[in-house]
């Protein structure tokens, strides 16, 4: 499998925050609260991070899942489970 690398995910994790807050992904700051500072509620987010486990074949426990704030830790979380999967993960 080809090696994804941070980049990528941290554009496909913006694309779809922007999706369910209807805002341009350029709109979305990498430290940027979820709740705070983009409206994102808890349906939402379970939209999103179902999305994430779908696009990436990954399945983020919902503890683990309540801690991401913003779009730094769904980068973080996301590159995590795909090494343990066995997914190569580029800089």
């Amino acid at each position: 499998m080809e090696a994804i690398t941070t980049d990528e995910i941290r554009g496909e994790i913006k694309r779809l925050i922007a999706e369910v807050t209807e805002r341009t992904p350029e709109e979305i700051e990498d430290t940027a609260s979820f709740q705070d500072d983009l409206g994102v509620d808890s349906l939402m987010a379970m939209e999103v991070m179902v999305a994430v486990d779908k696009k990436y074949k990954i399945n983020i426990p919902e503890d683990e899942f309540s801690q991401i704030r913003n779009v730094n830790d769904t980068v973080e979380v996301v590159q995590r489970h795909l090494e343990a999967a066995g997914t190569a993960v580029r800089a």
